[in-house]
Parts: C-alpha cells; sequence; structure tokens
C-alpha cells in the first residue's frame, strides 16, 4: 500500500480548522437556504425541524428576522418598527370600505335633507324622487344621509296613505251619480252648485243661506227637486245685491214653471230658488237654481214631466 504524499494531506490551519470547517454553513429551512440562526434566539427541537424564530423583531443593527428569513436593510433604510403592524382590510389603523363602495366623504346629501324636509311638510310630489336620487348618489360618492332619505320616503309614503285614506272617507258621505244617467245613485251630501235639474234633496227648513244639501235618489223620500237652471249676467265687480238678484229669480223661476207635471203638484208646495251670494258672485257664480219644496220629506218620486 503507497503512501499517500505529505504534501496531499489536508493542510491543517494555526488555529486547527479544517478549510470546509471555515465555509460558511447554510441551513435549509422550508425549502430556503438560509444564514444559520443566532443561537440567542428560541428554537423549536424534537420534532427533526430547524431552528425558527418566534417573532419578527430588529436587532441593534437594524435586521430583522421574518419566518426565518434574515433581511438586512441597505445602507440609508431607516431600522424597522419594533412594533411593525401588519394588518388586512377591516382591521384598526386602516381604511376600509366595502368592495365597489367609495369611502364616506364626510359630506351629507342635499338631496337627501331635501327628501326628508319635503316628508315633514307633506311634499308627497318631490320628496320621493329627492328620496331616490340621493340613494343613488350616496351609494356612488360615498356620502352620508343615507337615514335622511329613507326617512323622507317613509314620511311621503305615510302622507300619501293619509290623503287616500281622507279621500275614502270624503267619499263615503258623498252623493254619487250614475255615468250613464247622471241621476242619484246614492244619498249623501251635495254642494248647491253641483245640484242639476231633476236632483232630488232634502231642503233644511228655515235655512237662508246653503253650501251643501243631502241629495237622494228620488225614489227616496225627500222634499224638494230642482226643474229649471238659468244664468244671470253682471259685471264680476259689481253685485246686483240682494233686492235686484231676488226679482230676478222669482221671474226666471216663474217663467219655467212648465217642466213641472202639475198632476203631482200639491197646494202645500212652493216656489223656491237658490241665487249666488256676494262672494259666489266674486268668484263667478252667476247660476239661480229653480226649486219645488214641500214642507214635509214625503216625496217619494219626481215632479217633473217624463
Amino acid at each position: 500500500m503507497s503512501e499517500m504524499p505529505a504534501d496531499a494531506q489536508p493542510r491543517a490551519q494555526e488555529n486547527g480548522t479544517s478549510e470546509d470547517e471555515r465555509r460558511p454553513r447554510m441551513r435549509k429551512f422550508s425549502g430556503l437556504a438560509t444564514n444559520s440562526v443566532p443561537s440567542s434566539q428560541q428554537r423549536v427541537q424534537g420534532n427533526g425541524t430547524e431552528d425558527r424564530p418566534r417573532s419578527a423583531t430588529p436587532d441593534s443593527q437594524g435586521a430583522v428576522d421574518i419566518a426565518g428569513l434574515r433581511f438586512n436593510p441597505p445602507p440609508g433604510w431607516p431600522p424597522a418598527p419594533e412594533n411593525a403592524a401588519y394588518g388586512h382590510p377591516g382591521s384598526p389603523g386602516m381604511p376600509y370600505a366595502p368592495t365597489g363602495q367609495p369611502l364616506a366623504s364626510g359630506k351629507t346629501s342635499g338631496w337627501a335633507i331635501a327628501s326628508f324636509v319635503l316628508g315633514l311638510v307633506g311634499g308627497v310630489v318631490l320628496s320621493p324622487i329627492f328620496g331616490v336620487v340621493a340613494l343613488r348618489r350616496i351609494k356612488r360618492l360615498g356620502q352620508r344621509g343615507r337615514g335622511l332619505a329613507i326617512a323622507g320616503l317613509a314620511l311621503s309614503g305615510a302622507w300619501i296613505v293619509l290623503i287616500v285614506a281622507a279621500a275614502a272617507l270624503g267619499n263615503l258621505g258623498s252623493a254619487t251619480r250614475s255615468p250613464t244617467t247622471s241621476k242619484i245613485t246614492h244619498s249623501g251630501s251635495l254642494s248647491v252648485f253641483s245640484l242639476a235639474v231633476g236632483d232630488c234633496f232634502n231642503n233644511p227648513p228655515g235655512a237662508t243661506s246653503l253650501t251643501s244639501v243631502t241629495a237622494t235618489p228620488c225614489s227616496q223620500a225627500h222634499n224638494a227637486q230642482i226643474y229649471a237652471k238659468f244664468n244671470l249676467s253682471g259685471s264680476i265687480l259689481s253685485y246686483p245685491g240682494t233686492p235686484a238678484l231676488t226679482r230676478l229669480a222669482t221671474s226666471g223661476c216663474n217663467a219655467r214653471i212648465g217642466s213641472l207635471d202639475k198632476s203631482k203638484i200639491t197646494n202645500s208646495m212652493t216656489i223656491r230658488f237658490l241665487f249666488p251670494l256676494a262672494d259666489s258672485w266674486l268668484d263667478g257664480q252667476r247660476t239661480v237654481a229653480c226649486m219645488i219644496a214641500n214642507p214635509a220629506a214625503n216625496i217619494t218620486s219626481s215632479v217633473l214631466n217624463p
């Protein structure tokens, strides 16, 4: 067996360490090559895994160990903070808005305010429109005031319900006409200016002025019926006065009694009329309504000629 030349043996260094031992050692950690971790860090032993640090903290030179990787900032970089915050969307310190919605700008939508104010005062036409516009702009621009817009819409809805209910209740007490014959088919209140020729109603005894009467079908008990109507002439600024209108109404109604069925007229019945007072005259009313009236409400048919 030949001897190995002396010069072929590994040369020991002065400190007794071989050249292989002096080479930098690399440790395998989770598939990444990294310099060995200082022994001062805590290690996890016993399961065959290599050393891994428990936290990411800077050392005195500003280097940080993150998940087993040592990061050495280049010259001129500020040192890493000792307590770096790693947030996620929605975590404290990081503004976050749902996808597709911009951050609220802090400005309240003027459309929302207008919708709410109009909803309070009964602006049922504009309030819903402004409320819908406000909700769309708030979603698109990230403004505030969504609650005001919704409240404006709710108030508008409440006003609409109240108006419809009031109208329904009012119609319950109003007289109704047939759409084909225009005759009264349901008893109820009716304005004296809406009385038509042939309408039967109950004339309040002793009344000197009327604004409305209770109209009834002529087949139901009543004490008066309109048999004629005609218009007067005169300036809107010049009211003729009660004596002049009484004279004109008497003359006109007496000239129109031919529409009455004389076989149904009794001695207790009288001719009366309705004419406009001063305020109604200024409003443009010029109609005189002629009626045949009975002291008792016991007429159950029309007294006009067929």
